[in-house]
């Protein structure tokens, strides 16, 4: 995924009805990707609009869940990462490039360490 997209605020969201049998086997898929259902959804919708886009695949080499023992180098590591996202919004006087680069190292570290949540 390119970093312009991992980055995109998404701002809009969009209900969809299953039956009880359907949820099941998409949280039970998901699950067995280690994602959430809704990225799970999102990277099959699309997919399906853009198959070029290997979502779906890209969602299958993602990193090991974090040990518990790493869980709170993690969180902390998100915390600081949504940090950064506030100081780059509010225009503080932060060079951008450099911003930018501290951004991408907090996300790598954090996906090292089994973190699959986008800031």
């Amino acid at each position: 995924m390119e970093q312009h997209e991992q980055r995109a605020r998404r701002d809009v969201s969009m209900d969809v009805r299953f039956t009880v049998r359907e949820r099941a086997a998409i949280r039970d898929r998901a699950r067995s990707l280690g994602v959430r259902p809704s990225a799970w959804g999102r990277a099959v919708m699309l997919d399906a609009l853009d198959p070029r886009l290997g979502r779906v695949e890209k969602l299958s080499r993602l990193p090991a869940a974090p040990q518990p023992e790493l869980a709170r180098a993690v969180e902390q590591l998100r915390r600081v990462g949504v940090n950064l996202n506030q100081v780059k919004r509010a225009g503080s006087a932060v060079d951008d490039d450099l911003l930018l680069k501290v951004l991408g190292v907090v996300d790598e570290v954090r996906a090292s360490l089994g973190d699959r949540t986008a800031i």
